[in-house]
């Protein structure tokens, strides 16, 4: 195979650091790379699709790259730019019209592997799914309540002794809100008219872990905050990051639990304590480029590696030397 027979499409906003960390193990190797963003999509790059002889043949340009999209491309989509956060309404028409199109046309060729399918990715995200599929695949998981009713949550509570957390499900429409204590004493009425998600609380934590899930490879990482509950509300630099190696069975687990979501990509969290791994949730676009800088985990030469030569489960015979770890 010649070089560039191969490509890689990065589907993300141009001031997206973590998609860099992984085109820059791209760049100078043997596929052709061409990045975009269609929220903000312009003149360039050049997007033609056409449907004729009952199929359809797609090529992007951008500048000297050419990608022709059929099984020896991998896309890698991370986080284009949202229709609804431009300013005008011909702006977001533009990039609705623009994300809605492309995400079509790449969704009608066999491309050799996503990383991963947005609207796959839509459908992991759902916590009950999440949990569910943790529980399939041999996690330890809290118990677990979702609920509008004050009496079902003051009896859920009650029932773990005044040991509960209360997690948001999203982040949008507000600023960030970490996982906090609820208690009987609190005024639970607020709880009628939204679902509310709480869990169990994991006690004795001896440090939290983020395990992130490339394919057929785990990458761990110990998290050492001063008892923070939310290692998220910390500052990165008043919290301790180290790369581990989990447990055998936790890491086949953690692979296991990927693909049952029909995910390439993704990172999980854990409580870890002297009983041992309390699974909590599973990131399905979750971040890496913070915890790769803290820790030297090679988590985007993997993606960059997968990318090229394709899953584990039926590897293509392109090479990518650049991203050899």
């Amino acid at each position: 195979m010649t070089d560039h027979d191969a490509s890689v499409v990065i589907v993300a906003t141009e001031e997206d650091l973590t998609a860099d960390m992984v085109a820059a193990h791209l760049l100078g190797g043997p596929v052709a790379l061409l990045r975009l963003d269609p929220g903000r999509l312009r003149e360039r790059p050049l997007v033609t699709g056409r449907f004729a002889g009952g199929r359809w043949h797609t090529v992007l340009t951008s500048g000297r790259a050419t990608v022709t999209l059929d099984e020896r491309c991998a896309v890698y989509w991370r986080k284009p730019t949202r229709p609804d956060a431009l300013a005008t309404a011909e702006e977001r028409w533009r990039a609705d019209e623009n994300t809605t199109a492309l995400l079509g046309l790449l969704r009608a060729h066999p491309l050799k592997v996503w990383i991963d399918d947005p609207t796959v990715v839509a459908a992991s995200l759902h916590k009950p799914t999440q949990l569910a599929a943790a529980a399939r695949n041999g996690f330890a998981v809290p118990d677990t309540l979702f609920t509008s009713d004050p009496q079902a949550a003051r009896a859920f509570i009650a029932a773990h002794r005044d040991k509960v957390v209360v997690k948001a499900l999203t982040q949008r429409h507000t600023t960030f809100i970490p996982t906090t204590r609820i208690h009987l004493s609190d005024d639970l009425t607020g709880i009628a008219g939204t679902l509310h998600y709480l869990q169990a609380l994991v006690e004795d934590r001896l440090f939290d872990a983020r395990v992130t899930v490339v394919d057929d490879r785990v990458f761990a990482a110990a998290i050492r905050t001063n008892g923070a509950l939310d290692w998220r509300a910390v500052p990165q630099e008043a919290a301790e990051y180290r790369a581990i190696d989990p447990p055998a069975e936790i890491a086949r687990a953690c692979v296991e639990h990927v693909r049952d979501l029909r995910l390439t990509y993704a990172a999980l969290d854990f409580v870890v304590t002297s009983a041992g791994w309390t699974y909590l949730e599973t990131n399905c676009v979750g971040e890496f480029g913070w915890i790769e800088s803290a820790t030297g985990l090679p988590i985007s030469a993997r993606l960059a590696r997968v990318l090229c030569e394709g899953p584990a489960r039926r590897r293509a015979v392109v090479s990518c030397a650049s991203a050899r770890m």
